[in-house]
């Protein structure tokens, strides 16, 4: 997989330990750009300079890097799946499921990482720690935005010099949990001017924002085929982020069935079908036939809805 990131880079630590839990030491705007494999169960990060050669022309690496895995992508008859993971993640963790996505969907995982809390000395042990990993996490995913913006330029600017080699290769948005946050803040910016136009599909998962007022932001994001917000009314992870700040965090978008209000997404209610799962895209949820098939369409650019039941009282689309 491809890895785009803002933290800091570690060199002398283990490929899994090889960016950390803070910021690019020139900013959370600054981004690194590296490959990861997985061989014989061992991470290996191959981190890239500035520039590479590529036809014995000096280019910036991210742009040598594009027409590589453009061409693979044609080869293997994949599509690329842009994901941005949530909060209380580790690279180690991002890299894990950046492969298990892999695996799950053939597509090529381009992963973007933000310094999340991950680490086993900052992990969740009471409340009172919780609540102050939790609000860091915040802080830090809209301190992210430049450096998501940045990505999203320069892979939109790439897809429009490199239009005619394209083959068939559908290119889309998975935001899971908080990072669903990070690209909000991105939105209600002044930074965002429809960069996420070049995807086919985004998806909006499990999503870690405020139910109220979500409209504003959802229906200014820029796509080319269909929108989703998956919801689990039963989401663990979501139902104890609701109540980390009482008053003050509303109703998550992901776990709330009502004021389903936005114009342009098509809204999935997963409950009753994924327990009480927050990454039901890339667990045991996907031993479910159905549950599989909503993902892989949404992630390859056809239509997740397909198949699925519209309950017009709720406005959302539901599993059979």
């Amino acid at each position: 997989m491809i890895i785009v990131t803002n933290r800091n880079l570690q060199e002398q630590e283990s490929p899994d330990k090889k960016f950390g839990e803070n910021f690019n030491e020139n900013g959370p705007t600054e981004l690194r750009v590296a490959e990861a494999n997985k061989i014989d169960g061992q991470w290996q990060v191959e981190i890239f300079p500035d520039q590479l050669s590529y036809q014995g022309t000096e280019m910036p690496a991210s742009e040598v890097i594009f027409l590589r895995e453009q061409e693979q992508m044609k080869v293997k008859k994949q599509n690329c799946l842009f994901y941005v993971h949530g909060f209380n993640t580790s690279f180690k963790d991002a890299l894990d499921i950046g492969y298990s996505l892999e695996t799950n969907y053939n597509v090529k995982v381009l992963l973007f990482t933000w310094p999340s809390n991950g680490s086993e000395s900052r992990r969740i042990l009471d409340r009172t720690r919780g609540i102050l990993s939790y609000k860091s996490d915040k802080r830090e995913a809209a301190e992210s935005i430049g450096g998501l913006d940045r990505c999203f330029d320069v892979l939109r600017i790439y897809l429009d010099k490199y239009r005619d080699l394209a083959c068939n290769q559908s290119f889309n948005l998975a935001c899971h949990s908080m990072g669903n946050y990070l690209l909000e803040q991105l939105v209600r910016s002044d930074l965002y001017s429809n960069e996420t136009i070049f995807f086919d599909n985004i998806g909006l998962l499990a999503a870690d924002v405020n139910n109220q007022g979500h409209e504003e932001w959802v229906d200014r994001l820029a796509y080319r085929k269909r929108l989703y917000v998956t919801i689990n009314e039963d989401d663990f992870a979501l139902a104890a982020s609701r109540a980390k700040f009482g008053e003050q965090q509303l109703a998550r978008l992901g776990h709330w069935i009502r004021n389903l209000t936005a114009e342009k997404p098509f809204y999935i209610d997963l409950t009753d079908q994924v327990g009480t799962s927050h990454s039901y895209f890339n667990d045991e949820s996907l031993q479910q036939a159905p549950i599989r098939k909503v993902f892989d369409n949404m992630f390859n650019g056809l239509r997740a809805e397909r198949d699925l039941v519209f309950n017009s009282s709720l406005g959302v689309y539901q599993v059979p």
